[in-house]
């Protein structure tokens, strides 16, 4: 093979893996903003990541990430693009931190929020723990500005920026002003 074809065989791959990446991600939203999504997490996993994506991004005057509902985008993520061993992990990580003693539910709201303030700061340092959490905040984080509340009211998308004003030829003095 030489060099050419090699270039345009690559370039045929990587564009195949792109739009196939890209419509991955454009099904998931549809999919969780037309509300036919069931989730595959349980009750009381869903709860936990609804309580520390709040605690990541709480409501202020910005939605929270539960009303964004993040907590859907990570069980999505979770279920249809993470490997089953990856899955398994993830899940089996989640589930220590769900039944460490106290589990995460049970403590108080202040306790929440310094647990969640020791994960962040031992974020990288390499442990299992600190590599679930990092995972999910990124997820918690990448939901929520991903989702029509994020991105509309939180980031202030607007499609059309700026007022339409028209210039006449006359004023600019040429093509170009």
């Amino acid at each position: 093979m030489n060099r050419r074809q090699f270039v345009i065989n690559l370039s045929v791959v990587l564009g195949c893996s792109v739009v196939s990446i890209e419509s991955m991600v454009v099904a998931a939203t549809s999919e969780l903003d037309n509300r036919t999504y069931k989730a595959k997490f349980t009750e009381k996993q869903l709860e936990c990541i609804k309580l520390i994506g709040d605690i990541i991004i709480p409501h202020t005057d910005t939605p929270s990430a539960s009303q964004a509902e993040a907590h859907l985008y990570v069980d999505y993520y979770v279920h249809h693009f993470m490997t089953p061993d990856e899955r398994m992990k993830f899940v089996g990580q989640f589930d220590n931190l769900l039944n460490a003693n106290p589990s995460f539910l049970d403590l108080s709201a202040n306790q929440q929020v310094k647990s969640i303030e020791i994960l962040d700061r031992d974020m990288y340092q390499g442990s299992e723990q600190s590599t679930f959490y990092r995972k999910l905040k990124q997820l918690i984080v990448i939901g929520y500005y991903t989702s029509k509340i994020g991105a509309t009211q939180a980031l202030n998308f607007d499609p059309i920026p700026g007022p339409y004003q028209e210039l006449k030829l006359s004023e600019v003095g040429g093509v170009w002003f």
